[in-house]
């Protein structure tokens, strides 16, 4: 099964790793931004959906429900893309933030890949690119279950 979620994660990664020159940038004021989303994140869905995040890995789970919810609604409706993206970055600052908090050696910061910037999260021993959560939900977002998030996230944390 791990080695399944594995090459799931690969096939749903937004951006390739193979892609010609990905640099990561830690930055100071990317974690102030992640927590207030983060905290958001909690709070709207608690209060749209009655649903209690609680920065497990288990939550992550959680937000897929909603996510698909959002997914049909968008692929069927539309919604600005600014709106798109407000929600893709509570979401993926949400997943994060999960992931730093409970598995840690990685900062947040800025991935460069051919030239276009994404909020990320690099490992702290090397600043190498990790995983850029904001940009995954938006992926989630418009190509719909095909892109689980949740099965992304149990991929990197190997469960």
């Amino acid at each position: 099964m791990r080695k399944f979620l594995v090459a799931l994660a690969f096939l749903i990664t937004p951006l390739s790793t193979h892609a010609e020159n990905i640099t990561f940038k830690p930055d100071l004021e990317v974690p102030k931004i992640a927590e207030g989303y983060y905290q958001d994140c909690i709070d709207i869905v608690k209060k749209q959906f009655k649903l209690e995040l609680d920065g497990t890995d288990e939550s992550i789970k959680l937000i897929e429900s909603v996510l698909d919810n959002l997914s049909e609604h968008v692929r069927s409706n539309g919604m600005d893309k600014n709106r798109v993206y407000n929600f893709a970055k509570m979401f993926g600052f949400y997943i994060g933030e999960v992931y730093r908090k409970n598995h840690g050696g990685v900062t947040w910061g800025n991935v460069k890949i051919n030239g276009t910037e994404y909020y990320a999260l690099g490992k702290s021993k090397d600043n190498s690119p990790f995983f850029w959560p904001v940009t995954n939900v938006m992926k989630r977002i418009y190509k719909g279950k095909e892109a689980n998030i949740h099965h992304y996230y149990s991929a990197i944390v190997g469960k």
